[in-house]
């Protein structure tokens, strides 16, 4: 994600009670590098954590499938 999707997905309620514009390319140049550099290395994280999950949703199948083979190979259902 980049800093204007980012940004979007702050609350309308919080950007309003701020002042600041509902949409990134309406923001001043001060809004606009203070919105960058809190952002800075957000969407890189943000992308490495949706890695994160999908190879946790991924193992936590391989655990079920395992645990099926091992019922299975116990007798059990």
């Amino acid at each position: 994600m980049n800093n204007a999707e980012l940004y979007g997905n702050i609350p309308m309620q919080i950007l309003e009670q701020l002042g600041f514009p509902l949409n990134y390319l309406q923001l001043s140049l001060d809004q606009k590098d203070l919105i960058d550099h809190i952002f800075d290395g957000t969407a890189e994280i943000y992308a490495n954590n949706l890695k994160m999950q999908d190879e946790i949703y991924h193992l936590e199948d391989k655990v079920a499938d395992l645990q099926h083979e091992l019922n299975n190979l116990a007798g059990e259902k």
